[in-house]
């Protein structure tokens, strides 16, 4: 694996984002996770919208049975607690799935791909990507 998509990016995956859709075309399977956090908010994003879940709820079960999606277990928890304890005493603050999506991309030696950058940008061995 090289890559941990974030919940934006897997949104763009499922709704044919051009440039999300030609990066992963380049890509093998294998080589893109999605994290538990991810799946979670992609999924409850659907729930909450009926007619979303309508025309995107069978493409997002597809696209998450054909990648990794990773669990957030003690190697997770750990890396997390360690990012924390590093970014609190700097005045910086990530919102607790922020942190724990942060923490599996840093356990697993993921680049995390999200449009978000700025949001991870104090975050020390974390390699960010944008790819729309």
């Amino acid at each position: 694996m090289r890559f941990l998509l974030d919940s934006d990016v897997l949104a763009g995956a499922i709704k044919g984002s051009l440039p999300v859709v030609l990066k992963l075309s380049q890509l093998k399977p294998t080589e893109v996770a999605v994290s538990v956090i991810s799946r979670m908010e992609a999924e409850t994003a659907l729930r909450l919208q009926p007619r979303a879940q309508a025309r995107y709820g069978k493409l997002l079960k597809e696209f998450l049975a054909s990648v990794p999606v990773l669990d957030f277990g003690n190697a997770e928890a750990q890396q997390a607690v360690a990012l924390n304890a590093y970014l609190q005493p700097v005045g910086e603050k990530l919102a607790a799935l922020d942190l724990m999506l942060a923490a599996t991309a840093v356990a697993h030696q993921l680049t995390l791909v999200t449009d978000r950058g700025a949001v991870f940008a104090a975050v020390p061995n974390l390699d960010v990507e944008r790819w729309v």
